[in-house]
């Protein structure tokens, strides 16, 4: 892994393990003018697009490994709660960000909800032109807090930040959590 790279957002801190590509060549259109491209993935880029786009489930173990190494230096003094899967847009059987958010709190002892967010349906914001892109309202929170908390927000793809800072929105509107992280596996150029 070549280094983490700070992201900016609502949360407290936050970080993405790497970028997603590390280069990409434009070889042309497809037949309906989509614009084509030869992407060369970063390592930790090419275990993400395995899993999500080539079935490849068992790269979550490898991708958990990484964040488990990185998450114990990072938040070594900072007290984490629970790790919360930011919530995908697109609706699939298998959900790679749920099951890298499982791993991760395998390796590292954190506890892992997969029902506190929802993400309403519509596009991605990717798909959404940035003058726009408004993400207010599409995240909703399904349960409070109990206690007095912080929260590892977990991604797999950071890309323009407005899901992910939503989901902060939400979970800072409760009085009960005191912080959020934010942990991308990867992100986009």
């Amino acid at each position: 892994m070549r280094g983490a790279i700070q992201v900016d957002g609502l949360w407290d801190e936050g970080y993405a393990l790497d970028q997603y590509v590390a280069s990409s060549e434009y070889v042309g259109e497809d037949v309906f003018g989509h614009p084509q491209f030869n992407a060369t993935y970063t390592p930790i880029g090419k275990l993400l697009h395995a899993m999500k786009y080539n079935g490849h489930l068992d790269a979550s173990d490898a991708i958990a490994e990484q964040c488990a190494a990185f998450l114990t230096r990072w938040l070594a003094d900072k007290p984490v709660d629970i790790i919360l899967p930011a919530p995908p847009t697109v609706e699939r059987a298998f959900q790679p960000v749920y099951q890298i958010a499982e791993a991760v709190s395998a390796k590292t002892h954190i506890p892992y909800a997969d029902d506190v967010l929802k993400k309403k349906s519509g596009p991605p914001a990717k798909n959404i032109e940035k003058s726009k892109r408004d993400m207010r309202g599409s995240v909703i929170k399904l349960k409070p807090a109990t206690r007095k908390c912080s929260v590892l927000l977990l991604d797999d793809l950071y890309s323009t930040g407005g899901t992910a800072n939503e989901c902060v929105t939400v979970l800072k509107a409760d009085p009960l959590v005191a912080a959020v992280y934010y942990l991308a596996i990867a992100k986009t150029r």
